[in-house]
Parts: structure tokens; sequence; C-alpha cells
């Protein structure tokens, strides 16, 4: 496992205790937000030390595309699932879609970091 294998690890676990505390907003919301800025910062480290987006340009393999596409759709969940977590906050509505993308992004999430594998 590599560093940055074990850092997107280390992120799926914060994930797992924000889903663990999914019924107390004041725990589940700080580590939620946490898991998205460490994903965040992992791309951006990835780009600056890797020029990972240039790598993907080049001749991708289907391994590789797999992983991009996790990885993309994760990134437009968190934001679909910081979107309607803020509307759920305010007013209690949308519980429904946020549960729904959760589903969708802890499937993605869990797809990136075991193509990740694949990948290096």
């Amino acid at each position: 496992m590599t560093p940055v294998q074990a850092f997107s690890a280390g992120v799926v676990a914060v994930l797992a205790a924000g889903l663990a505390f999914r019924r107390r907003p004041r725990v589940h919301v700080p580590l939620m937000l946490s898991a998205f800025a460490l994903d965040l910062g992992s791309v951006l480290y990835l780009q600056v030390q890797r020029s990972a987006v240039q790598k993907a340009a080049g001749s991708p393999t289907p391994m590789l595309l797999v992983h991009i596409a996790f990885a993309l759709a994760s990134l437009a969940l968190y934001t679909a699932m910081t979107v309607t977590g803020v509307r759920l906050l305010r007013t209690g509505q949308g519980r429904p879609a946020h549960k729904a993308l959760a589903k969708a992004f802890l499937l993605c999430r869990t797809g990136t970091l075991v193509t990740s594998f694949g990948v290096v």
C-alpha cells in the first residue's frame, strides 16, 4: 500500500465514522466535511506532485478510466451531498435525496479506493 492509498483509506475511515454518527449532526457534519476537505487535498496533491491529469490524458488503461470515473463521481456527489445536507440541517427537508446520494457516494468512494490498487 502506497502512502497515498493509506491516506485514502484513512479518508474512508473518517467517512465510516461520519456514517456511524449520521443521527448526531454535531458530529456527523464536521466528520463528513473533514473527509471532503481531505479528499480535495489529496486530489490537489496528486496533481501538483504527480501531474495526475496529464498522465490520465496520455494513454489511460481501462482500469485507470474506471478509477477516474469513480473519483469524478465521488467529487460530484460530495458537492451534491453538501448541498442536500445543508438544506436538511436548515429546513429538515430532503432526507430521502441526501440518503440516496449517500448510498451512491459510498459506492463510488469505495470504488475509488479499490481501483487505486489497480492503477499504481
